[in-house]
């Protein structure tokens, strides 16, 4: 019965261009009259008293053509735009045409408030495109809403959504009863971006994705046939982002338009037994770009081929309390070191550089880098002494950036400077830069 109601809801804002055209409710005729009446005003008044001073100040800002408001206006709180409604009759269904809609449950203190304000604002809204549509649930989605969930994406993919993201975070994120995409989002030819956590994500076939650029997929099960149905499909895909998945061993990545692969944790799931170690393995030989980052647990990481890469990130760790996990993190570190010594610009965060201060105490050499732009990313003060390691087996480099983490190490990052870099860079990297940064 609920899900008839809102079917009904949702149908009427299919049909409301129809009721729009028999009632004057289009703001533009309001604007218009407005500006009539302002100006025949302005006229009178001038007549009246031609050298009277102006009393009334100028609303500047409601003067601005549409097109600059609602660019304002997608800043704000969804909640936040609809309130500038009241501001005038200027404003009153001007939040009606936002390109733009963002919903987050946090801003509500009930989920029934939040489901129905989503209702009513899409019943109200009456712009015929959209470049954002955006759904994110705090830890309270039900698989009960699945139905009202699939008419809201319907609304925003019968406006052409540019941009469509769909966090359903619930209290269990590993839950395997969640939320299925529809079918028809994989025949979408006007998509250029896709953002989906906590979903199921499994094509019938080949999904339709001709303008899709990218994909950010997190807290899913995934497997190497949805991946090659995934990068198939989507011809024009630039950038691949998975986050928290599991299920996947093999990414072998055969798209000739893919340039950015982002791996963020790789986790084991709640089926599979804890002391079976996971293997991802990464073919990727036309990539540009790659990341590994986040926490792989007990989970080993393999590159295969990454032959055409120029960027590589590595900021990743993994659970420490077993024994001889230390050592195995050392090993994984020195492997995918080794498989991307050829990349120009190499970012290293500050658990893989603890990694290779290891292999200096133990007199192993750090593999041999052809990076010519180094960054130490997220470093703490004990981070300094173990970079050293690393620039003597990266002759080549040109630029090196502390991405420092306080203001604490900021004093330490200057003293380090002062007291190794003269010798650093009399042995190995003449005309070295030295580039400090900081995002606290």
């Amino acid at each position: 019965m609920e899900e008839e109601q809102i079917s009904g809801s949702i149908n009427s804002f299919s049909d409301r261009s129809n009721y729009n055209s028999s009632h004057d409710t289009n703001p533009n005729n309001y604007y218009y009259d407005e500006e009539e009446e302002s100006s025949s005003s302005h006229n009178h008044r001038s007549k009246r008293s031609k050298h009277a001073p102006i009393l009334e100040e100028e609303d500047r800002i409601s003067a601005l053509p549409d097109s600059i408001l609602l660019s304002i206006l997608c800043f704000l709180p969804i909640n936040g735009a609809i309130k500038t409604g009241v501001l005038s009759k200027r404003w009153a269904s001007l939040w009606t045409f936002l390109p733009s809609l963002s919903f987050d449950s946090g801003s509500f203190e009930y989920l029934d408030d939040f489901t129905s304000a989503v209702d009513n604002t899409l019943l109200l809204h009456r712009a015929h495109k959209l470049t954002n549509f955006d759904i994110q649930f705090e830890y309270d989605y039900d698989t009960v809403l699945n139905p009202r969930l699939d008419l809201w994406v319907r609304v925003a993919t019968n406006a052409r959504v540019e941009k469509l993201s769909l966090h359903l975070w619930s209290p269990d994120c590993l839950d395997l009863d969640r939320y299925q995409l529809p079918q028809h989002l994989y025949a979408n030819e006007y998509v250029s971006e896709f953002n989906f956590s906590c979903c199921k994500i499994l094509p019938n076939g080949l999904p339709h994705w001709s303008s899709l650029k990218r994909l950010c997929i997190g807290y899913s099960a995934l497997s190497e046939d949805v991946i090659r149905k995934v990068l198939m499909g989507g011809p024009r895909l630039e950038s691949l982002e998975l986050l928290q998945f599991w299920g996947l061993y093999r990414l072998d990545i055969v798209s000739e338009s893919l340039r950015k692969l982002v791996v963020d944790s790789y986790v084991q799931h709640m089926f599979e037994s804890e002391e079976r170690k996971l293997e991802l393995e990464i073919v990727a030989p036309k990539i540009e770009c790659l990341e590994i980052l986040g926490c792989f647990y007990t989970n080993r990481c393999w590159i295969k081929d990454v032959s055409a890469l120029v960027e590589a990130k590595l900021d990743f760790d993994m659970r420490m309390e077993e024994e001889g996990a230390l050592e195995e993190f050392q090993d994984i570190v020195r492997d995918i070191l080794e498989s991307v010594h050829h990349v120009k610009k190499l970012t290293v965060g500050s658990s893989c550089l603890k990694a290779l201060s290891i292999m200096t105490v133990k007199h192993l050499s750090s593999p041999l880098s052809k990076c010519k732009c180094l960054t130490i990313a997220s470093m703490g003060e004990c981070d300094f002494p173990n970079i050293l390691s690393l620039l003597q087996s990266s002759p080549y480099v040109e630029t090196l950036v502390l991405d420092i983490t306080s203001w604490g190490c900021m004093w330490s990052a200057v003293c380090f400077s002062w007291t190794y870099f003269p010798t650093v860079i009399s042995k190995n990297n003449e005309g070295l830069i030295l580039i400090i940064t900081s995002f606290f």
